[in-house]
């Protein structure tokens, strides 16, 4: 089991390699990020996010491991997302532009782009189940509050009418009508959702190569940075432990707690680099974030899992 998850974020991984080299040798030219970019946010993100909303006819256990990984994604989530932004406006040798992507990066991990394959390899399709439902909340949080926290700045009111328009991204607007799909139970015919889940397996590969193209101008000694060994030390230790007591507090089956830790155990997620991209913000720092923290998951992930399964399952 532990080799298996090892060999497997390994994988992943590499596609951040595949980025860095490829631009390094100048395969591809810089300018081609703003066009990947957008290609991730405005066109696969949302069909991985149409596609994933779908849901098939759902037993009353079922629906219980639902509705409480639903709750107990939300309220971890928003209890990190306001500690990170409350402890990093009181550090003051963080630049200012750049507190809210630690924010970010500690609030939104990559449930989605590693956790699905690896949730899929480690508990079966029942969890790649869960860990979609998960997803609702991470993809509509990731696209408002997350973009909040990204581009809040200090004395600003939140929420105002300037951000609330630079919100209105294709991603958001995709996240509110998944939302509405998994409601009404709606599904898209056949061909059109083979077509939705084409465009959506690139979000993965095309996200980790953004990575390491941003990566390519960083130094080995600016990405193990003390402040990214710290963020490696709270995103992969801190939070999963934060998350199991929340989790052993609500009536949540083992089995969806064990989903929910083990996605909250994920990497910074990549797609911040993307964001900071899109919106101006510092897409290096996000990129070194991403890279140590998915280093250092090689290791904690295959720990957890044995963990979680030991303990729990």
């Amino acid at each position: 089991m532990f080799l298996e998850i090892l060999l497997k974020i390994l994988s992943i991984f590499l596609l951040v390699g595949i980025g860095y080299f490829v631009y390094k040798i100048r395969l591809v030219p810089f300018d081609a990020l703003k066009t990947l970019n957008a290609f991730v946010l405005n066109v696969a993100v949302p069909c991985l996010i149409l596609q994933s909303m779908q849901r098939d006819e759902i037993t009353d256990e079922v629906r219980r491991d639902i509705l409480w990984s639903l709750v107990a994604f939300a309220i971890v989530t928003l209890v990190i997302a306001a500690i990170a932004v409350l402890v990093m406006r009181r550090i003051k040798s963080v630049p200012e532009d750049d507190k809210g992507i630690y924010s970010v990066q500690l609030a939104f991990t990559n449930c989605g782009f590693m956790g699905y394959p690896l949730t899929t390899v480690m508990f079966g399709q029942y969890g790649l189940f869960l860990a979609i439902i998960m997803n609702i909340v991470f993809t509509t949080f990731l696209y408002s509050i997350g973009v909040v926290m990204l581009l809040h700045k200090k004395g600003e009111k939140l929420f105002t009418m300037k951000l609330m328009v630079r919100m209105l991204s294709v991603p958001f607007l995709a996240s509110i009508a998944g939302l509405l799909i998994f409601i009404t139970g709606f599904h898209f015919p056949t061909f059109i959702d083979d077509t939705l889940t084409l465009m959506a397996a690139t979000v993965s590969p095309v996200a980790m190569f953004i990575v390491g193209i941003n990566l390519s101008n960083s130094k080995l000694k600016e990405i193990f940075t003390p402040r990214n060994l710290i963020l490696c030390a709270v995103s992969l230790i801190v939070v999963p432990f934060f998350t199991l007591g929340v989790d052993m507090l609500l009536p949540i089956s083992n089995f969806a707690m064990v989903i929910h830790v083990f996605l909250m155990a994920m990497p910074s997620a990549a797609i911040t680099t993307v964001l900071c991209n899109r919106y101006n913000k510092n897409a290096k720092l996000a990129a070194e974030g991403v890279a140590s923290t998915t280093f250092f998951s090689l290791g904690t992930l295959a720990l957890w899992t044995f963990f979680l399964t030991k303990m729990f399952l």
